[in-house]
């Protein structure tokens, strides 16, 4: 909800402040960028302490951070917002989320991943609509207090609820007897020699390239998809309406990409999802000049993205899982996260420089086609071995 709507305010922090694109974009990409630092040392961290300790944690620093920003009246105070709110994120979001789907899933590791990161398509598709209403009628600053409210119970009650592995409720993975999921006592020499093991293959980087490349090109959509749509002279309703589109596609696409790579084999679904998002990406392009393509390419990069965003996560877990499983996903997220934060940075000095967005979504033609070419060439290597 948080993370994922907070294009919409670009343009009335552009008016409050008087910032141009490149200024007003720095807050998100800022966000993105504090986001990656960490990850690194929270997937060591998973390694060592509960998951839900290092959430709780997370969920009560989001709600601080969050209250900041409802109350930012400086730009002092919005840097403030942008560095404490990703730092606490980092304990809170998919890394973690993703390593407690490594303990409870084994068998229906794809769905229950399609499910979980439906999540993050949910609350940005029922909220931006809202959102963008209370921005429209009390302003962004009381909107995102109304935001940090509602965030606040919906972040902090569930963890109180999770369970950090099947074996703290006498279950098993998946709910079938035998299933273990992930182990809840890591060795930690095991996990050194999994991570020496794992950074040192060719897969490993080409698996970073590919997913450093699409994460780029959905940094950039992300900051900037507000202000491409504010710039097409739609009002804070319309702009709420084709965004809880877009998510309403993400929302679907996870979940059919996360059920389908259950039954098919993940490296194709990978290859699937990535032509998905490259066929989304000209439909942004050629929306440009053409606004009635703008529909049609929410509901076709929405499921792309969303397929990809869910893929990556499955690719990393299958060739990855075991004792470094976190160390490993951690320093790809922080990989992913830091080209997020370059995406939003580049696509907002293209904008300056240009008339329209025309250069940043043909650029992102480009990116995609290169991350489609060498996921074929790393499914063909990966038919040979994993490292």
């Amino acid at each position: 909800m948080v993370l994922n709507t907070f294009t919409q305010y670009t343009p009335e922090l552009m008016k409050y402040w008087g910032l141009d694109f490149k200024q007003a974009s720095s807050f998100q990409s800022t966000i993105y960028l504090v986001l990656a630092l960490p990850l690194p040392f929270v997937g060591k961290l998973l390694e060592k302490y509960p998951v839900k300790n290092l959430m709780m944690v997370g969920a009560i620093g989001t709600l601080v951070s969050l209250l900041i920003f409802a109350n930012a009246n400086s730009i002092g105070m919005m840097r403030l917002f942008t560095v404490l709110f990703p730092l606490f994120l980092s304990a809170l979001g998919l890394l973690s989320c993703m390593y407690l789907i490594n303990n409870w899933f084994l068998k229906y590791r794809g769905i229950a991943t399609g499910v979980l990161l439906m999540a993050s398509s949910v609350g940005p598709f029922w909220f931006a609509k809202i959102l963008g209403k209370w921005i429209a009628t009390v302003g962004w600053q009381k909107a995102a207090l109304y935001e940090a409210i509602l965030c606040g119970i919906l972040i902090i009650v569930p963890v109180f609820f999770i369970k950090n592995h099947p074996k703290d409720v006498n279950g098993f993975a998946d709910g079938i007897e035998g299933n273990l999921g992930g182990q809840p006592n890591i060795d930690a020499v095991a996990a050194k020699a999994h991570y020496k093991k794992a950074i040192s293959s060719l897969n490993f980087y080409l698996v970073v390239i590919v997913t450093a490349v699409l994460w780029f090109c959905i940094g950039g959509l992300f900051v900037h998809h507000g202000l491409y749509l504010n710039g097409l002279n739609l009002d804070a309703k319309q702009i709420g309406a084709v965004s809880s589109l877009f998510f309403l596609c993400g929302l679907v696409g996870k979940l059919i990409f996360g059920f389908l790579s259950d039954k098919i084999d993940v490296k194709q679904m990978m290859l699937w999802s990535v032509f998905a998002m490259l066929l989304g990406c000209i439909l942004l392009y050629l929306s440009v000049q053409n606004n009635s393509l703008m529909y049609f390419y929410a509901i076709v990069l929405g499921a792309g993205y969303s397929g990809t965003f869910t893929m990556i996560q499955l690719y990393a877990l299958r060739l990855y899982s075991g004792p470094a499983y976190g160390s490993i996903l951690g320093l790809l997220s922080f990989v992913d996260t830091l080209c997020l934060a370059l995406g939003g940075l580049v696509f907002g000095i293209i904008r300056k420089n240009g008339t329209d967005y025309s250069s940043a979504f043909l650029l992102m033609v480009v990116l995609t086609i290169i991350s489609l070419l060498a996921t074929y060439f790393i499914n063909k290597r990966t038919d040979k071995s994993v490292y």
